[in-house]
């Protein structure tokens, strides 16, 4: 087992700095080609996430299905959320190449198929979109672990910094290529150019990606010095707990995506789901726990503190950062009226928080072989960036400047977060297991984003409809000027569409204003809430040796 350096009491003892005539590890051949296969699907899986954002209006017309455009997005959401924690044990026994070349060319048949002439409905491009979540999902975690396996724990930081960085980039070129693609040649072909891409990361990984002959990435396969046939490979792959654990987060993750619109079902629709919820958890836990090959170490989470405080300090800085992300633009445009390429540039601050965030905690590890207090540091820059940020909506009016750079503080504590806890937690445990709890991380931090919008879009309608009724519909100046039948169709229309044009009337315009400046502080309010539970969880995050080699010697 990893080596702790901080038991409950005792001091951290000091670790020499990392210098330049170390020997930091055994050389892995071609290791920037295999970085850069790697990183390409990982920008892959980020562009495909935000690629349809502005396409949406447009697909949705086509296939005359505007009323249901939710989930062209959802669709690969739900697939790359529920299949991302499989890919860890899966790689274990067939190893990493074997399984990269299967999520890249799954994602490609995927965006293939999404832009294909013959998809003509929403069901076939939503089908095109699931199946391409079912490799994206593999591309975003196993980018993360077999970098894990050719560069040591005390680089591993810097390489993770320019992993979040590329990541960042897909999600925020995705929206333009989109938008660019769809006005040049049609939203076919910001699908159908994602699959070269595809085709040449397989290319890079069967010539470049040749592991040592020791490392647990060649997969079981490969390193049993005896034949491995087909039963043998069946007690090491746990078929019930893969389809319990993917019939459990496909549930949730459908639970989930309805929660900001809970009327579209039936109570007893919603009761059929909660009861397979429960029913489909259970089967999961019980598989897992009483199985000596677990696809998901359930155990490592119950047994081992780092690996629980790193998850759930995933779990809630996620939520926190999501609600950030998706609501304050929300605020800016209806409370300060903002265009969107004026709310596009006050978020630049974000993007670059998380770049130089990843980045100099890489760095600090590298040099250092800390990360402890340097995460109770910037897990409290990120609450305290989050309470600015919240602050700002108790005033109506722009601040000028604040606007530009608030976001920076948030972004730079959650990058610095996900770096720090990766680490952490491939640190807390044997070599053999930091596969599977890599896909721990990702799915709690699939869950914790899908909870975060999907909470805070809860929050925000909710009090919106509240205040809308109690501040305009009963309001006694309004009532002199309308009938209570036309406020009400306001309120809903205003609720179906929060860019509802009401400038006709200025106090029916001020009091809208002041439903949406309250609803905005109360998710926000929502976001300091979960990012203060991601810094006390951070709190029993333990400090364990970053070694200089990939062996951990």
């Amino acid at each position: 087992m990893t080596e702790e350096l901080q038991p409950l009491l005792s001091p951290i003892p000091q670790l020499p700095d990392l210098t330049e005539h170390d020997n930091v590890s055994k050389p892995v051949k071609d290791v920037k080609f295999i970085i850069f296969a790697l990183f390409t699907g990982s920008y892959l899986a980020a562009l495909d996430t935000t690629i349809v954002t502005t396409l949406l209006p447009t697909i949705a017309s086509e296939l005359d299905a505007s009323n249901q455009m939710s989930w062209i997005v959802t669709s690969y959401l739900l697939s790359c959320s529920a299949f991302q924690p499989l890919y860890g044990k899966l790689s274990d026994v067939f190893g990493r190449k074997a399984i990269l070349l299967w999520s890249n060319l799954c994602f490609g048949f995927g965006c293939v198929l999404c832009g294909a002439p013959f998809t003509n409905s929403l069901k076939m491009l939503c089908l095109g979109r699931f199946i391409a979540g079912v490799g994206g999902g593999g591309l975003n975690t196993l980018s993360t672990i077999t970098t894990s396996d050719i560069i040591p724990l005390r680089q591993r930081g810097v390489y993770q910094g320019m992993g979040n960085i590329v990541f960042a980039l897909g999600c925020a070129s995705g929206s333009l290529i989109g938008a660019f693609l769809q006005q040049r040649i049609g939203w076919r072909w910001a699908f159908l150019c994602q699959a070269p891409l595809s085709l040449v990361s397989c290319f890079l990984i069967i010539t470049f990606l040749n592991l040592p002959e020791d490392s647990p990435g060649r997969g079981l396969i490969h390193l049993s010095k005896t034949k491995i046939t087909f039963k043998d490979i069946k007690k090491h792959v746990d078929y019930t707990g893969s389809f319990t654990l993917i019939s459990t987060m496909l549930l949730l993750m459908t639970i989930l995506s309805l929660l900001d619109k809970p009327s579209q079902l039936s109570p007893t629709t919603w009761a059929l789901f909660m009861v397979g919820l429960v029913f489909s958890g259970y089967a999961f836990v019980t598989a897992e726990l009483g199985n000596d090959n677990p696809m998901v170490p359930l155990r490592l989470l119950g047994s081992n503190r780092t690996v629980l405080a790193s998850s759930l300090t995933n779990w809630f800085s996620t939520m926190s950062i999501f609600a950030i992300t998706y609501y304050v633009p929300v605020f800016w445009q209806t409370v300060y009226h903002l265009k969107p390429w004026e709310i596009g540039v006050r978020t630049i601050s974000n993007f670059i928080a998380i770049a130089s965030g990843s980045m100099l905690t890489g760095i600090y590890m590298k040099r250092t072989g800390k990360y402890k207090a340097y995460s109770n540091t910037l897990n409290s820059v990120a609450v305290i960036g989050t309470l600015i940020v919240f602050s700002s909506t108790f005033n109506s009016e722009m601040k000028g400047v604040l606007e530009y750079v608030m976001l920076f503080l948030p972004g730079l504590g959650y990058a610095a977060m996900l770096t720090i806890t990766l680490l952490s937690l491939i640190a807390s445990v044997d070599a053999k297991h930091q596969a599977q709890v890599t896909s721990i991380q990702y799915a709690f931090r699939a869950i914790g984003s899908t909870l975060g919008v999907s909470f805070a879009g809860l929050i925000y309608q909710t009090k919106l409809q509240s205040s809308l009724l109690h501040t305009v519909v009963e309001s006694e100046a309004l009532n002199e000027l309308y009938s209570s039948h036309q406020l009400r169709k306001w309120s809903q229309t205003i609720l179906e569409n929060n860019s509802y044009d009401v400038s006709f009337d200025p106090l029916l315009q001020s009091l809208v204003k002041c439903c949406f400046q309250k609803s905005s502080q109360l998710v926000l309010g929502f976001a300091v809430i979960t990012c203060v539970l991601g810094l006390v969880s951070g709190l029993f995050i333990r400090e364990h040796v970053l070694h200089t080699d990939i062996q951990r010697n």
